[in-house]
Formats: structure tokens, sequence, C-alpha cells
């Protein structure tokens, strides 16, 4: 992983020049010794301590070479804080043991205790030079490689720090060991809260969690069951129920209770009914252990892609169904959004949204136009008149379809595009935001408004479907004197196509996240649709392979 190649020689770099010289025991002894185990890993396949094989063996080498073999982790403090933050990657989500920790405690523990010897100091600088650089590079890039685990994912690793040099000057003459680290963690504030949620349900987790409920009929205000006082237990350690009743009766439904309800339903992206019915019921019986590995989870990506925003840039959640403004941290516009079904998953990519469509038509994608409307034109030639479409040949003239004998075409013989003309039954709708991409894919409008009442909405072939179309333009056009309904409504009732650009194009990241945070630390989870989140963790559980850091 080339992004792995910066950090020791950049970090450790600074961290010489700016030592305060304090030495090992027999500094001179402890030199000769990294160097014989660097030259002896490099003609015997590999630098190892103990049996352990180092991860950076390109560049752990080369930085070592280049500063004649001197050991970096001179200072006692130093390395104590060093310590502190390996063990601190558990906060992370990440594993400690993928830091040599073990190793790094025990031979502390062995220099505590007054072992003056040589090699354990090589061994221990070698260690550290080791953890600190592929720690630093799982905080920066994520600990897993978001691009083998989808093939479809298409957004850049997260760059380099524009200024490395200053970004680590902060030194362990200074002993700000942790002060640098803490600079190269996302500094989102879904990250943030995430991190801080995964030390509340870890907390919970050690307190026993909580109990399942038992299965029953729904339950509503004014009803009275014994199941009521198991769902104010569950709500109470999560904060969504403050307190018991002061009423002796713990099993009746009450409106506090009602209110705890919908707040919960609120964080899982239900329906917010107040009743505890299947659903929420189920959300609510997901263990414990489930939630802390969700959280893990969505911190590795955040890591992936939170180090860097515009202050200003809209989000698609995929597995949340919902699109947001965000500018300077706070959300100014939502909406619901339908996705791509199972198996026309919508892309997660980034882009910039620079214009839109009133009016907009619609070219019918080739696969859909051979595999969907095909079979229907060859039943009833009438159905693009139906469905106020025309047939385009490749000469860009459009043909009569009661011309055409459709069973002499197939899939991979159909030499026309459908194109669906403008109007409110358009599958795009009557506007659509454009943000180029080699997925055509893009947000639009739609006629089938039902589908947004559904709490689980991956009904589209890929393209995002947005419920509040009018207050999305409104809210990027930013000129309430000058793009109000009565201006869309002219557009609109010219019939004519109309394309505009947006003075300020928009970043716009189309992500998948199953669970978030806001700035308050409330902590949110989305069912994960496409089945994406088992296969990170897996990843993120599994030894670090010290052979992808060269």
């Amino acid at each position: 992983m080339k992004n792995n190649i910066l950090i020791p020689a950049v970090l450790f770099s600074a961290i010489l020049i700016f030592s305060n010289f304090s030495v090992f025991p027999q500094d001179n002894l402890t030199e000769e010794i990294i160097q014989n185990k660097i030259e002896y890993g490099q003609q015997h396949g590999g630098l190892s301590i103990e049996g352990i094989r180092l991860f950076n063996q390109t560049n752990l080498p080369a930085f070592y070479l280049n500063h004649d073999f001197k050991p970096a982790w001179t200072d006692k403090k130093n390395r104590q804080d060093m310590l502190d933050i390996l063990r601190s990657s558990y906060d992370e989500g990440l594993m400690p043991e993928d830091y040599h920790l073990e190793k790094i405690e025990t031979i502390m523990k062995q220099i505590d205790e007054n072992k003056v010897d040589p090699e354990l100091y090589a061994d221990l600088d070698l260690l550290f030079t080791d953890a600190a650089s592929l720690y630093a590079n799982h905080l920066l890039y994520g600990k897993v490689h978001q691009s083998a685990l989808r093939k479809s994912w298409n957004i850049p690793a997260n760059p380099p720090p524009p200024n490395p040099d200053s970004l680590f000057s902060l030194t362990m003459a200074t002993h700000r060991l942790p002060v640098l680290f803490d600079s190269i963690l996302p500094q989102n504030f879904m990250y943030k809260g995430l991190k801080q949620g995964l030390k509340r349900y870890r907390r919970i987790a050690g307190n026993g969690g909580w109990v399942t409920i038992p299965e029953g009929k729904a339950l509503k205000k004014g009803m009275t069951d014994k199941r009521v006082t198991a769902i104010r237990k569950r709500l109470m350690v999560t904060g969504d129920l403050s307190q018991f009743p002061i009423s002796e009766n713990e099993n009746y439904f009450d409106q506090e209770l009602e209110n705890a309800v919908k707040h919960f339903q609120f964080r899982y992206n239900l329906n917010q009914d107040g009743v505890v019915g299947k659903k929420t019921l189920a959300r609510m019986n997901i263990p414990v252990q489930d939630h802390i590995d969700r959280l893990r989870v969505n911190m590795e990506r955040a890591r992936w892609v939170m180090h860097k925003f515009d202050p200003d840039f809209l989000v698609v959640n995929i597995a949340g169904f919902n699109l947001r403004r965000i500018t300077n941290e706070e959300v100014v516009f939502y909406s619901p959004v339908i996705v791509g079904r199972k198996y026309h998953e919508t892309p997660i990519f980034n882009s910039r949204m620079i214009y839109f469509e009133i009016n907009p038509t619609w070219t019918v994608p080739y696969s859909i136009a051979t595999k969907e409307t095909l079979p229907k034109l060859k039943k009833d030639p009438g159905y693009l008149k139906e469905k106020n479409m025309v047939i385009i040949d490749r000469d860009g003239q459009i043909l009569n379809p009661a011309l055409l004998d459709f069973s002499n075409y197939s899939k991979n013989n159909f030499p026309f595009t459908v194109r669906q003309e403008p109007g409110p039954h358009n599958a795009l709708g009557l506007v659509k935001f454009i943000f180029p991409n080699k997925y055509s894919v893009y947000v639009h409008d739609t006629p089938g408004q039902s589908l947004f009442s559904h709490e689980q909405r991956n009904f589209s072939h890929g393209c995002i479907r947005l419920q509040n179309k009018w207050e999305l333009l409104m809210n990027l056009m930013d000129e309430p004197d000058v793009w109000n309904m009565d201006k869309i409504n002219e557009i609109l009732a010219s019939k004519k196509t109309t394309r505009v650009n947006f003075p300020n194009p928009i970043d716009i990241y189309i992500f998948y996240w199953t669970a978030g945070a806001d700035k308050n630390d409330l902590i949110f989870f989305d069912e994960d649709v496409y089945d994406r989140d088992n296969a990170v963790l897996e990843a993120l559980d599994k030894p670090w392979e010290g052979k992808k850091t060269q």
C-alpha cells in the first residue's frame, strides 16, 4: 500500500532531528545491534524481533540506514507516551495487538526492572518505530483496504498530510507525541461521535448489556402489559428513556414511554409512530455486541474518507436512505431518498454537482431497454405511447413503433434508443440534479412518491430518487427572490427541458453508513441493506499482515 511509504521517514526524521539526545545505555552497541538485525533480516527474508515479523520491511530499514542506525526512542517519557497511544488504538475500534503491544510491554517491563541490555533497547526501538508507523497509517487511511472488499468503491484514498514536515515536527523533544497522533485522527464530528458511542456501548456491555424483550402483540400508549417494564429498562440503558414512571404501575404504556419509543425509532430510522411492533422490537433485541461491531465498522469507514471535507457539501447515505447538505458541520438540508436495490446497488463515489434540469427527458439505459422495455414492445407496440416514450434510430430520427417488427430484435441486437419525454409521469420526475460520473447516476425526482412511506427504500436501478426536490433546488440556488415556486412553476408550464448551472457547484459524496452520530453524540443505526458490514468487520478483526505495508 503506497500510503504506508510516507510516515516512517517523515515522522521519525523529525523525531531524530529534534530529539533531546538522551541515549540508551551503551548507545554505540545498541546502534550496532540495530544495524546487524536489519542487515540480517534483509539477507534472510525479512526483519523479525524474536519471531515477530515487522510490518514495514522496506521503509523501516531505509529510515535507520539514513540515520546511521541511531535509536529513535531514547527518552523514557516518549516511550511511555507511545505505549499509551498504542493502547488507545482500542478506543479507535482497532486492535492494539496489531502494533506489537504485548511484546513492547514485556520489554519495557524488563527495562523498568533495571535490566540494562543493549539488545533489549534495540528490539524496543525497532518495535516502536514499526508500530508507530503502522498505527499512523491506519489512522490516516484505515486498516481495511476498502477497494479490495468492493471493486465498485470509487473514492480516492485520503491524501497525505499537505505539510508533513510541519505536521510531524511535533516531536519527542517536546514530549508532544499524543498531540501528533490526535492530529492525524479524522476531525469530523461524526467520527468523534462514533468514538464516544463505542465507549458508551462497551460500557453498556461491561454492565451486562440488556435483556431480550419477549415477543408478543404490538404495544402502544394506553395499554398495560408485563413486557412494558422490560421495554422501559431497555430504553433506559441507551438513554432513550430518562427514568421510570413516578406512578406505581410501571407496566402501563404512558406518554413518556411513547416519546421514548419514538426517540428510539428516530435513531434506528424507523417510522416514528411510538408503537412497539415487530420491527421496533427486533431492533430493541439486537445484542449490544452487534452495536459495538457496527460502530467499529463505521469508524473504519470514516477513516477512509473523513479527514478532509470542504465546509459545504452534499452527502447521501445509501444505508440510511437520506441526502443531507452539511454547511460548517450543520445540517442545512435533509431529504429522504430511494436508492438502488440489492442487485442494482447505488455505487460509492464522489463528484461535483454542477447543474439541474427541469422537465428532463429520460434516456432509458440500454440494459433496461433490452431487458425490460423490449419484451413489452413485443407484446404491445403501443406501450411506448402509453409511457410517453419515443424510439430513435442511430441517426437520431424518431421512428413510428407501429412500423417496426420488434420480434426481430433481441438484447444483443437493438439498434435503437428509447427516450421518455418530459412530463409528470417521466421516470425522472420533474427535475434531475447532475454530477458527472462514470456510472450515469444522478439525483432526481420520481412520480412514485408513495414509495417514500416505506422504511426501507432500495427500489431503484442505482440512481438516487429524491423526495424534497424543490427544497433542494432552492436551497442550492439560495436566491429566494428568483428561485421560488413561482419561477419553478413557470418553467414546468413551458414543458421545455431547461438546464440551469449552479452558481456555486457543490461536492457530493455517495457513502454507505450503517451507524452515525450527530454533534450532540446521538448515535444512529441503519440496516445493512447491501450486507457489507461483515466483510469489513472480518478484515478489522484479522491480524495485520506485514506484507501489505511494503
